[in-house]
């Protein structure tokens, strides 16, 4: 009689060279997704900014009359957030028609939340918008920023990676990387 033994199971040197294996790969795949996910989350924050651009620019050509503004994007650069506000006054003195309020995370956001004094967090015009300071954005009835052409900023906590957010003098807005 042939009695023939065929082997079933894996030998331990070659369960450990797969799972060294599969380590090595898991290793690598999270160094590279890491990488990606920062990335994707920070596109993310800066399309959301550009949306919000637009969708008051776009109120504002609706429901604005003359040179008179009732919508703007009020940015807290040291308190890493904005809110988007209405008023029935036109003049937005007294900021209570809030309607949306954005809070960056605390590893995304504006370069002076985390420190940092380049690249500035918010430059419209001629002028820098220095730290602490609040920053109104406002379209006039054509859609057109009052402040002039600009740019906002955002870095992530590290200050690798930087990404910005362009509104041109015509109100065209556009999103960019700087550094990734």
């Amino acid at each position: 009689m042939n009695l023939t033994h065929h082997r079933k199971a894996f030998t331990f040197i070659e369960l450990i060279i797969v799972i060294g294996i599969i380590v090595i790969l898991a290793t690598m795949v999270t160094g590279v997704s890491s990488g990606f996910f920062i990335d994707r989350a920070m596109y993310n924050d800066a399309t959301r900014i550009q949306q919000d651009i637009l969708m008051v620019q776009n109120l504002a050509i609706t429901h604005s009359s003359g040179s008179l503004t009732r919508f703007r994007i009020r940015f807290y650069p040291s308190l890493n957030k904005y809110i988007i506000e209405a008023s029935e006054d036109a003049n937005l003195e007294s900021g209570t028609g809030k309607l949306i309020e954005r809070q960056f995370s605390s590893t995304i956001g504006f370069p002076v939340f985390f420190g940092k004094s380049t690249p500035d967090s918010l430059k419209f015009g001629l002028s820098i918008i220095p730290p602490g300071l609040i920053f109104d954005l406002n379209f006039n009835n054509m859609g057109v920023p009052y402040q002039g052409e600009g740019d906002i900023n955002l870095i992530n906590s590290s200050g690798q990676r930087q990404i910005q957010i362009v509104v041109s003098v015509i109100g065209r807005v556009n999103v960019a990387w700087v550094t990734r």
